[in-house]
């Protein structure tokens, strides 16, 4: 990279002092002149005849050596803005101290969170199934996909958490439970053949129940009539935590069952 030369922009005047010198031989002499230096070309100055040798050179000398031209080290005084200044000293910078690396810990593995339930009812505790994916049929749900709900009853874990939460709203009201009087739950493709080997005609055919789904429950206690005070109140509040006794269950479907109530979820 080329440096452009900057020149030096003198002063418009400039003096110089030229101190007496003394001179070696005959020829030798003293002579003090004042030369002016401007932005414009100076003009031509008579020069004075060369004087003789003064007598007291050595006097001469002392003044000079004296005089406010010369520098305190003995040196002449640079003139002003000629010379090359000193250069400042460069300020001292410590280094800061490089920190100790960081141990690069390991995050620990996540562990998979008990799927949320549509409706916003808590989970059930101490289950962490999740919702079956679409490669799962109906009656092939597995342990990882069903929250047992008490009584040996099983429900997948949207419908589990929403029937619990039925069952404390219930248990608030009267006192009583609700989960006891469930006859029965989620059923397996054998479970559901076997029931329509005992009841032909009455359960759906295996592979298209609800319960297959583990969205379904059968309940007693008197909710087996439609007259029945257990009945009258599922019908009142179960609707609020999605349960529904489907159209083809209730008085004039197509296979009345008042024990019957089917979880619907939002997705």
């Amino acid at each position: 990279m080329s440096h452009a030369r900057h020149k030096r922009r003198r002063p418009g005047r400039l003096r110089h002092l030229v101190l007496p010198v003394a001179g070696a031989g005959a020829a030798a002499g003293a002579a003090v002149g004042a030369t002016m230096f401007s932005s414009a070309p100076a003009p031509t100055a008579a020069v004075a005849s060369v004087s003789p040798v003064p007598s007291d050179v050595e006097a001469l000398r002392e003044e000079a050596a004296s005089g406010t031209a010369r520098g305190d080290n003995g040196a002449p005084a640079p003139l002003a803005g000629s010379g090359t200044p000193s250069p400042a000293p460069s300020p001292s910078v410590t280094a800061a101290p490089t920190p100790a690396p960081t141990a690069t810990v390991p995050a620990p593995a996540a562990t998979p969170a008990p799927t949320p339930t549509p409706t916003g009812f808590p989970p059930v505790d101490g289950c962490d199934a999740i919702i079956p994916g679409d490669d799962v049929g109906n009656g092939e749900l597995g342990d990882e996909h069903l929250c047992g709900i008490g009584s040996g009853q099983q429900l997948r874990p949207d419908a589990a958490a929403s029937f619990v939460a039925l069952d404390a709203f219930y248990r608030a009201e009267t006192g009583e439970g609700l989960i006891a009087c469930v006859t029965d739950s989620y059923r397996s493709y054998e479970a559901q053949v076997d029931v329509a080997d005992r009841k032909p005609g009455l359960a759906a055919e295996p592979g298209t129940s609800e319960h297959g789904w583990g969205l379904a429950v059968d309940i007693g206690c008197g909710a087996n009539s439609f007259d029945g005070r257990l009945y009258a109140w599922l019908d009142d509040n179960a609707g609020d935590f999605g349960w529904d006794n489907p159209e083809w269950a209730r008085p004039g479907g197509s296979t009345p069952e008042p024990w019957h109530w089917e979880f619907a979820p939002e997705s």
